[in-house]
């Protein structure tokens, strides 16, 4: 199948390097710029650096733009599509109904939200591994079913109404985890730690507490002052960090809180 792509970011570029290494075709490429364009092409190894203009005589437009500008750049397109088969985004909060229009030109929808991060965009390479969720209308979700049935990619599908809460899922299991990391590397520097060691201290706890939650379960994994009853030593540490900085101190409260009264009442009863 041929793809059009309008914003070849970091998810964009790297699902478009992976359709032309399954033997696909990207077709236009449209980005900020025609020389970021040229870039995401280069990197791809196909397509053509585009203007929106250009967009259309493809089988399937994918949106690869930032969440907020899907429905935007989609309305731009609209009236291009004629011959298109299908419309998807990328993105795991808003559903595919963003592009309802195609509904009524009897075209398909789709959205595909990869559970990974893309910050290296070499990911590619390991697409099998990454499991994607889907929603759309039927058509849309035909063609995505079939081509990921090709590619041996696993996917689940997902109810539209209820779609806002699986990316905030995402968004705790990963995007708070970097900011938790960058909490705890100022936290042990505040202690008189070197930087490299407080990098090192927060990666090595991090990367075994999801090693224990995956062998053992939460409950297996709970360790600290909470799951030791040491409520004297949490709220001291919450008032010490309510001094500091109280955003992080209400954070290290609600945290606490949730320790006690989520994962220990569920996973001790």
């Amino acid at each position: 199948m041929i793809f059009d792509l309008i914003g070849a970011g970091k998810v964009g570029k790297a699902f478009g390097k992976y359709l032309c290494s399954t033997g696909n075709q990207i077709g236009h490429v449209v980005n900020s710029s025609i020389e970021s364009a040229k870039r995401a092409v280069e990197f791809m190894g196909c397509g053509i650096p585009s203007t929106i203009d250009e967009i259309g005589n493809c089988d399937v437009l994918l949106l690869g733009v930032k969440d907020d500008m899907i429905r935007q750049s989609f309305l731009k397109v609209k009236d291009k599509l004629q011959g298109v088969k299908a419309v998807g985004h990328f993105s795991g909060a808003y559903p595919s109904s963003i592009l309802r229009e195609c509904d009524e030109m009897k075209i398909g929808r789709f959205s595909i939200h990869p559970n990974a991060s893309f910050a290296n965009p070499e990911i590619w390479k390991k697409m099998e591994n990454v499991y994607f969720v889907i929603d759309g209308n039927d058509q849309g979700k035909e063609i995505i079913r079939e081509l990921f049935k090709t590619f041996n990619i696993k996917f689940s599908e997902i109810s539209e109404q209820n779609k806002i809460f699986y990316h905030i899922g995402a968004v705790f299991a990963s995007n708070f985890v970097v900011g938790i990391q960058e909490v705890s590397n100022e936290l042990y520097s505040m202690a008189g730690l070197e930087p490299e060691i407080s990098r090192m201290l927060s990666l090595y706890l991090a990367k075994q507490a999801i090693e224990n939650v995956e062998n053992m379960g939460i409950k297996g994994a709970l360790t600290g002052p909470v799951v030791r009853g040491d409520y004297q030593l949490v709220e001291a540490e919450k008032m010490a960090l309510m001094d500091l900085d109280p955003d992080i101190g209400v954070l290290y409260g609600k945290f606490a809180q949730i320790l006690r009264e989520r994962v220990m009442k569920t996973e001790h009863s």
